[in-house]
């Protein structure tokens, strides 16, 4: 069913076909995406504190996640993703143009490229770590809810990084045992003092324990 689907890159930054002109102006923007199967709603811990990072994000093969993407144009682009390969602690994430590597620790989720984070403990509101892009990631909220295609997640990791060279914005929310389930990126031209905003909202996801099907 998800051979017709077109696949965009994804990590929790997702460049589409429709920004290249902002592109070639002399920024990216980005926002994150997947593939999706299933029906059940994921049991939430409680606290939050106690959950592991895997959790949050769960990268493990075979899992899988989709997600509708919009630029503002009429009609949203479905972007998808999966873990293609574990190899003890290093997960290879298959996007539509290449793969991520993510070394998964006790602490967090660690991007192997960059040598940064997506997420790290302590998983406590003010809380911060280096991210992707020379940006800033910081935890605002450890009970973000959210509605999506997929369904209603409480419960839920906000992430927000900032700065870096491009000072682009980007707002993730991982909810446990679902992993990201929305992303929202928004910049400004240097070129035409224009925002650009990229959303990204969970349609399916196919996740060992939990899975939700959408058409």
């Amino acid at each position: 069913m998800f051979a017709n689907m077109r696949r965009l890159p994804t990590w929790e930054l997702l460049s589409l076909p429709a920004m290249m002109s902002w592109m070639r102006a002399g920024f990216l923007v980005t926002c994150l995406t997947v593939l999706g199967c299933g029906v059940s709603k994921p049991t939430m811990p409680d606290p939050l504190l106690s959950i592991a990072p895997i959790d949050l994000y769960p990268l493990r093969l075979g899992n899988a996640w989709s997600y509708d993407v919009s630029t503002g144009e009429p009609l949203s682009t479905l972007a998808v993703t999966r873990v293609e390969t574990v190899h003890g602690s290093i997960v290879t994430v298959r996007t539509g143009q290449g793969s991520v590597k993510y070394d998964i620790r006790e602490e967090g989720i660690h991007v192997v490229s960059e040598g940064v984070w997506l997420f790290r403990a302590p998983f406590e509101e003010g809380a911060s770590w280096p991210a992707r892009g020379g940006r800033t990631g910081r935890l605002v909220s450890t009970e973000a809810s959210i509605e999506t295609t997929a369904g209603s997640f409480s419960g839920c990791l906000e992430v927000v990084e900032t700065g870096g060279k491009l000072e682009l914005e980007v707002r993730t929310v991982y909810c446990p045992f679902v992993g990201p389930v929305a992303v929202d990126s928004t910049m400004r031209s240097n070129v035409s003092d224009r925002v650009v905003s990229v959303h990204a909202r969970l349609r399916g996801f196919n996740v060992n324990g939990g899975a939700s099907l959408t058409p």
